[in-house]
């Protein structure tokens, strides 16, 4: 079981170093679609972290300011595979006596265990803001959902849920 929980812990790990997607349609001028997708190691929360912060990043990108979620769907496609053992070990341990042999074999089986695949979804309808529009007092800063750092942030987008 220790091998099992190694290979899940190894490959959240790998998972979080580019666990993220995202792709944007404009539908207006103040307005778009943003559609993320994130690694299973992300969860649901991650991905809906993800998708907010780049509604920020598109939001900056686009020379507004602030914005509005005007719409927000979720799914994911996840499951769980466990795969086959990949190799084999037998040690064995025979005596005689005589004309009788007594003895004892233990195999053990290493690799396969279970594998986590799919993505989770998030997909939001963003409306965006500058001072002096309509709405602007009820909208989200784009800058602080994305920190101190924002100038990065913007300029690199999110590819990370952690």
């Amino acid at each position: 079981m220790k091998r099992v929980s190694t290979f899940v812990s190894m490959s959240t790990g790998f998972l979080l170093l580019a666990c993220t997607s995202t792709s944007v349609i404009p539908v207006s001028q103040n307005q778009f679609i943003l559609s993320t997708s994130a690694a299973p190691a992300c969860g649901s929360t991650g991905a809906a972290k993800v998708a907010t912060q780049m509604a920020a990043v598109e939001t900056l990108k686009s020379g507004r300011e602030r914005f509005i979620i005007v719409g927000a769907n979720a799914g994911d496609n996840i499951r769980v595979v466990q795969t086959a053992p990949t190799g084999a070990f037998t040690n064995s341990t025979y005596s005689a006596s005589g004309s009788t042999i007594y003895g004892q074999s233990n195999t053990t089986f290493t690799g396969g265990g279970p594998m986590v695949l799919g993505r989770y979804d998030q997909q939001l309808s963003v409306q965006t803001f500058n001072r002096g529009e309509p709405g602007f007092a009820n909208a989200v800063d784009a800058k602080q959902v994305l920190g101190p750092d924002w100038q990065k942030k913007a300029s690199t987008g999110i590819k990370t849920c952690s």
